[in-house]
């Protein structure tokens, strides 16, 4: 019987730049999941990961662990970029690793090891592979490497994340990546964290366009995602809009009225955007 391994797609509600610096971020997990399927065979081989991701180099150097299984990994986006195809890859490899050799799951330990397989100055905080391997969504603090389980407490809201076609590399943009003050970014990340607590959709909404226009007016939201977001808020059923990833650049977050899903939907169909 083949061993398979689960993780949601994820999306940084809020905090991406802020949590590379100290600060924190809200990190959203949501089907579809990926999948990391492996089984017993006379080769030993690992497909459906790019060889140079933190993934294949942890699956390199621990091959005496992995010796004759046959790992595929299975992306329901088909290659899309933004859900956390790469994030996932290490989460599901690194269960797949702890379950082989009986080792405990540490956070802390996790954490170094996979910001060392990422080899950048400035490398990713870690906290969209904390969201997937919790399958939860999550507030995650850089400076204690702490998370905290949050739940959606917005009966009346509802969202839809969307890919806007453009990706923009996330190795890439952070080796480019000068040291900025993210103070006022984490206050923001701090509100809609309690926002959460006090399952205040105002103060939720507020603080995500908060965020987003900061990051706009400083230089990290591409022009297509400004264009998209501009045009969505111009349907008044739109609460809040904002771009996630890179640049804000590979995803867009649409939150509004639970009531108005279907209405939703037919709106975005108007753009041009890939299914």
């Amino acid at each position: 019987m083949p061993m398979v391994f689960s993780a949601k797609s994820k999306t940084f509600l809020v905090g991406e730049y802020a949590v590379l610096f100290g600060g924190g971020a809200v990190v959203l997990t949501a089907d579809p999941t990926f999948q990391l399927v492996a089984e017993h065979g006379d080769r030993t081989s690992f497909i459906g990961v790019n060889e140079q991701s933190p993934a294949f180099s942890f699956f390199l150097e621990h091959l005496d662990v992995f010796r004759n299984l046959r790992l595929s990994f299975i992306d329901p986006h088909n290659g899309a970029g933004g859900f956390g195809a790469s994030s996932a890859q290490y989460v599901l490899l690194h269960q797949l690793y702890r379950k082989l050799t009986d080792t405990a799951w540490n956070l802390d330990s996790f954490l170094i090891e996979y910001r060392g397989y990422c080899g950048q100055s400035i490398g990713p905080s870690g906290a969209d592979c904390v969201a997937q391997q919790e399958n939860r969504h999550i507030y995650f603090n850089a400076t204690s490497n702490s998370i905290e389980h949050m739940d959606w407490n917005f009966s009346e809201l509802d969202f839809i994340i969307f890919k806007t076609g453009t990706k923009v590399e996330t190795h890439v943009h952070l080796r480019q990546l000068p040291s900025i003050d993210v103070s006022d970014l984490n206050a923001f990340v701090e509100n809609v964290r309690e926002s959460f607590v006090r399952s205040d959709s105002d103060m939720l909404i507020k603080n995500i366009m908060d965020f987003f226009y900061f990051l706009d007016r400083n230089g990290f939201v591409t022009d297509r995602t400004r264009g998209i977001v501009n045009q969505l808020l111009k349907t008044k059923e739109i609460l809040a809009a904002k771009g996630c990833g890179a640049m804000s650049a590979d995803t867009i977050i649409v939150i509004f009225a639970s009531k108005d899903r279907d209405k939703i939907l037919n709106i975005l169909k108007k753009y041009d955007i890939p299914s």
